[in-house]
């Protein structure tokens, strides 16, 4: 059976497990990191956060390719160097794997959290504090709804933290800012004051 039928998690499953054999520090991201936070929703790729350097990204695809992931090196080198990010794919489904191009990235390697389950097996994860500031960045609105989401089914959610890093990135007046606020607003817990 190929691993697009398998479905998104056991892929990241074995991704986490080709990285974690490769030395290569990452944490699974996406609506899989999504539903690590208690906000389950389906998804049909894999998006893994790579903690390297750009000279390391040949270590990144080469664990990739161990299993089957399709990846193009010129064209992940070159796309890695100008977004930060570079797409294979495997039996069809897509893979993202994000470097850390901007220092949150690395705060976010920082903060990653790791899980196991029954099954015996257990990865390295983005935390919902550092999923948040990526939303956020990403923007769109698939990803407004998974904030609404996360903040009201995660009271413990440290909402200033989140602020901090977008208000740090964007600056004070963003978008990204007054959203993040009315969602806090709007959607936090009430015996959790808002960031």
């Amino acid at each position: 059976m190929a691993i697009g039928e398998r479905g998104a998690a056991e892929a990241a499953q074995r991704i986490a497990e080709e990285l974690e054999r490769a030395g290569l520090p990452y944490a699974i991201g996406g609506a899989l990191a999504l539903a690590v936070a208690g906000v389950p929703r389906g998804t049909a790729d894999v998006d893994v956060n790579v903690f390297v350097e750009l000279d390391d990204l040949p270590a990144v695809v080469a664990a990739l390719r161990a299993l089957g992931v399709e990846v193009d090196d010129g064209a992940a080198a070159a796309r890695a160097a100008r977004d930060g990010m570079f797409v294979g794919r495997w039996d069809g489904m897509r893979i993202d794997v994000f470097l850390p191009s901007i220092p949150f990235a690395h705060e976010a390697a920082r903060t990653r959290i790791r899980l196991g389950d029954d099954a015996g097996w257990s990865g390295w994860f983005l935390a919902a504090e550092a999923l948040a500031v990526f939303k956020l960045l990403f923007f769109r609105g698939k990803d407004l709804v998974d904030l609404e989401r996360l903040v009201a089914v995660r009271p413990e959610l440290d909402h200033a933290y989140v602020r901090r890093w977008i208000v740090d990135m964007m600056g004070e007046g963003d978008e990204r800012v007054r959203r993040w606020d009315d969602l806090v607003a709007r959607f936090a817990s009430p015996s959790v004051p808002p960031g």
